[in-house]
């Protein structure tokens, strides 16, 4: 019978089996040879005796044979690391498929820290796909957008594909990638950022429920968690609200985490405003498994004799103070970590703060290194131990700025890196709605009004009246969903009325640019749009998160590495000038 490389057991001993895979690992012993073979699978140990063995001798790392034998028992060598280390298969024959080159790294399984560079392993990433880790990651993956595409054909939605080579909105959005065509001459294509549009009028055309697994291309700057193509689980309905959306997506991560992780997800998710969120943890995508919260102390710094606290918060500025467990920072003898501290403090000013103060709690009182930091503190320590709350040994970081909206975010972000580092988390898995984001926000460059998230996002009925007299109070109808502090997905209802629309790019001083690159979208709308919805689930991001990894590459069939480039086949690379001038009557200087 034909099996595969994970698939023996006790209970096939005796039964005669063909088997192929890679000749991973090789012993030789003298009067026998061994091989580890390998497959998607998993791996069967082979014994090649007498004849077998003169033949097997010639076999070499990563060949690629088809065996047949008979299994037997292990006895006193099993291996319990092994699923299929019971048995073993004596082999009788066997035919060489192909061989192999040296493979420039090893596929055996090994610690993270003894792995080949990353971009060597991505070159030969069909070689790196061999390794056990590897392969589970994209084998994960897999059964995290089967399990996905199940609950919506479940539900009813369609699953459409929208264009991928379409008309540049660059003007009203991110950088695009574009594609010049060569039979309508110095006329450029736009690779789709996101299907916004296109599902859109999915919606106006009636079909009510859409969803697509769908690749989506941004040309921004390299940036370790970003890849210039990812993919997004994207859904838009009509004739729903907010309520309906969310509902929907927590189901559907409930089936997931049934099916996939065999773990039950408790619902409903929790529920924050995006203002609460900033100023208790500094972040719209805040991982609430640790409750360590930001408290702002800007009266007490007031009343200390800290001078730079204190002119920071004269000026109009905030402080802001975070109580961390101090159990890793502390060292033998409870003398707290200084070197760590000070790297906090130079993690702060890569966010843009001047500066970091830390201190420690000890015998119930603050404590510094020197001293006369905790000393200028003294006149409000109560006041500030009692809005913290921290316990013996624990580290309070301040921080201050005259911009709140810098200090928030700096201090956010520390705080996850250094909670991170802690570990001390109260749950495995931390699903967060964050929601009510005003509609615009200043641009501090052009000092205009921009879109805070989406421009087609609806106002509030509630503050919709705001839009001409305040604009800045005008609350969106957006919805974001973080998981352990990062965003795994955003969405809005949508404005279905034309007018609207152009009115908000109006306000945003875009109104010739809508026109021109929106006006498709404009006659859509003002076809009888019903009102709708939707939401975007970065799939790279959420399958990385349900694994328990930070690095989305490894989750990727043929990932691009840090600088955008994939080693597997060296582009981007440069394209003959010949060409260009011919196909596309384009001509670039040297």
């Amino acid at each position: 019978m034909e099996v595969n490389c994970g698939e023996l057991r006790a209970a096939h001993i005796g039964k005669d089996v063909s088997i192929h895979g890679w000749c991973r690992y090789i012993r030789d012993h003298g009067g026998k040879l061994f091989i580890d073979l390998a497959d998607k699978h998993g791996i069967t140990q082979l014994v090649f005796e007498g004849k077998t063995k003169e033949r097997g001798d010639k076999l070499g790392r990563e060949y690629v044979i088809d065996a047949t034998g008979k299994v037997r028992s292990r006895e006193d060598a099993v291996n319990k690391n092994m699923a299929t280390g019971e048995v073993e298969v004596v082999v009788d024959s066997f035919k060489l498929l192909s061989d192999s080159k040296i493979p420039p790294f090893e596929l055996i399984e090994q610690k993270e820290k003894f792995l080949a560079n990353e971009d060597l392993r991505l070159e030969y990433r069909y070689l790196d796909l061999r390794r056990p880790n590897a392969l589970k990651k994209i084998v994960f993956r897999d059964k995290v957008v089967k399990s996905i595409r199940k609950f919506f054909w479940e539900h009813e939605f369609m699953e459409l594909e929208t264009p991928v080579l379409v008309k540049d909105t660059y003007e009203t959005g991110s950088r695009t990638f574009l594609v010049p065509s060569r039979t309508i001459k110095k006329s450029f294509y736009s690779l789709a950022q996101s299907p916004q549009f296109y599902k859109q009028m999915c919606m106006i055309a009636g079909l009510e429920k859409y969803f697509q697994v769908v690749k989506c291309f941004r040309d921004e700057d390299a940036r370790e968690d970003r890849q210039p193509e990812f993919t997004q689980i994207d859904l838009e309905v009509a004739f729903k609200d907010e309520k309906y959306i969310e509902n929907l997506i927590e189901e559907m991560m409930k089936k997931v985490f049934s099916e996939v992780l065999e773990e039950k997800l408790k619902t409903p998710f929790e529920h924050i405003g995006y203002e609460e969120a900033m100023q208790t943890y500094g972040s719209d995508k805040p991982d609430l498994r640790f409750r360590n919260h930001l408290v702002d102390i800007t009266d007490e710094a007031k009343e200390s004799s800290y001078n730079i606290l204190k002119r920071v918060a004269e000026n109009g500025g905030k402080v802001k103070a975070i109580a961390f467990s101090g159990s890793k920072y502390t060292k033998k003898g409870g003398k707290i970590d200084e070197d760590y501290m000070l790297k906090s403090i130079e993690l702060a000013k890569g966010f843009g703060l001047k500066g970091l103060t830390w201190l420690y709690i000890k015998d119930k009182g603050l404590r510094s290194e020197p001293q006369s930091i905790a000393d200028s503190l003294r006149s409000v320590e109560k006041q500030v131990m009692k809005k913290l709350a921290p316990g013996d040994g624990d580290v309070i970081i301040i921080g201050a700025d005259l911009s709140e909206k810098l200090l928030l975010e700096a201090l956010g972000k520390l705080r996850k890196i250094i909670s991170d580092k802690i570990g001390a988390y109260s749950k495995k898995y931390s699903f967060i709605w964050v929601e009510k984001f005003p509609l615009f926000e200043m641009d501090e460059v052009t000092k205009k009004l921009k879109s805070s998230h989406n421009p087609v996002t609806a106002p509030t009925e509630d503050t919709l009246k705001l839009l001409d007299s305040h604009p800045e109070k005008v609350i969106g109808r957006q919805y974001d969903l973080a998981l352990n502090g990062e965003e795994v997905g955003g969405g809005s209802i949508r404005i279905n009325d034309p007018a609207l629309q152009k009115k908000i790019f109006k306000m945003m001083g875009m109104e010739e640019v809508a026109e021109r690159t929106f006006g498709f979208m404009y006659r859509a709308l003002s076809y009888g749009t019903p009102p709708h919805g939707g939401i975007a689930l970065g799939l790279d991001r959420l399958v990385a998160e349900l694994s328990g990894e930070n690095n989305i590459r490894d989750f990727i069939l043929f990932p691009k590495n840090k600088r955008f480039e994939l080693p597997i086949d060296g582009s981007p690379s440069e394209i003959n000038q010949k060409r260009l001038k011919e196909d596309f009557e384009l001509e670039f200087g040297k």
